[in-house]
């Protein structure tokens, strides 16, 4: 029986998805076909949506299609694939942004998904949601750090190393110092945060410099106040930060900052050994041993039909959390 799919397509700049039927794909070597069941809206996805914004490969040609995560079930497994089988629970993430020619393939803003099987976890039981709430920003953390600042991989660290996370959705290892809302408080101390600071407090920068200093800083949040806090701290010697945003924030000549896709990292051909200790290793045991915390979320009722009024809602700033999707409905 031939496989039917289903995809919300951007038809072009700043327009509104289309939900329309496309042929399924079937794996190529090393790649796998994936029943897709959760899509969580990131802020790029909205903002290249509704915005047009271009700095991803996924709105270099149209009709487009968003999304480089998902979590689902394996439908097809192309040849020399080992280790993995049909029916097997996974997260995944594609080269969506990455390479524009496979965006049609691997934009995982559709019902069945083509992935490279070098770029997929096993999740067992763990609920579709949870793996991809904690797949994206705890890849995204540890990359930054690790491959792009050079801290060393999750439970290595020195406590004598101290790093810190603005804008924190959970600890990320060594001797951590983060900022978040007081409401927050008692989460990210429980995550395995030693400080926990208000990031709107008049004196944060003071109270941050107090407790350095920091051998890594890196902000999640990416805003022109966090990015002018850390490369204050980094004076007078200077030094570098990782942000999830560029912009344009004047910073001093002595200090770097470091952005770049770090949620796309394992897809570049050089990561190779990050990436199979990555899905071979790291996430399974997180997502199994239920070592990081899921970001919170909303599951929005409709499917793919309910994805352009749902990145309307993160694109504004309505909603707390993440929104969840599912394909299949």
């Amino acid at each position: 029986m031939a496989l039917e799919n289903r995809a919300a397509q951007i038809p072009g700049p700043k327009r509104a998805l289309e939900v329309t039927s496309l042929p399924a794909n079937h794996p190529a070597p090393g790649e796998i076909l994936i029943r897709n069941h959760a899509i969580a809206v990131q802020p790029l996805d909205a903002k290249m949506l509704l915005s047009g914004y271009g700095g991803a490969g996924a709105l270099q040609n149209y009709p487009a299609l968003l999304g480089t995560s998902g979590a689902g079930v394996i439908e097809e497994l192309g040849e020399g694939v080992n280790g993995l089988n049909v029916g097997d629970r996974v997260v995944f993430d594609t080269k969506a942004y990455v390479k524009p020619d496979v965006n049609q393939r691997e934009g995982t803003w559709q019902r069945l998904v083509i992935c490279d099987a070098r770029t997929v976890a096993k999740i067992g039981d763990v609920a579709f949601e949870q793996a991809i709430l904690v797949d994206f920003p705890l890849q995204t953390a540890v990359g930054a750090l690790h491959l792009f600042l050079g801290m060393g991989k999750p439970g290595t660290g020195s406590v004598d190393e101290k790093v810190l996370v603005w804008g924190a959705g959970g600890a990320v290892g060594h001797t951590v110092i983060v900022t978040a809302s007081p409401r927050d408080k008692e989460r990210q101390k429980a995550l395995g945060a030693s400080e926990v600071l208000d990031y709107k407090s008049s004196d944060v920068a003071e109270q941050l410099r107090a407790l350095g200093p920091y051998k890594y800083l890196f902000t999640g949040s990416g805003d022109a106040a966090s990015q002018k806090v850390l490369a204050s701290l980094l004076q007078p010697e200077g030094g570098q930060f990782a942000s999830v945003l560029g912009g344009e924030v004047e910073l001093p000549s002595n200090v770097e900052r470091v952005y770049k896709a770090f949620s796309q990292a394992a897809q570049q051909d050089e990561q190779n050994e990050f990436r199979a200790w990555w899905y071979s290793d790291y996430l399974p045991r997180v997502l199994q041993e239920n070592l990081v915390e899921s970001a919170k979320f909303t599951k929005r009722e409709g499917g793919l039909a309910a994805l352009q009024q749902a990145s309307a809602d993160v694109f504004e700033g309505k909603v707390r959390g993440k929104i969840v999707v599912n394909p299949q409905e």
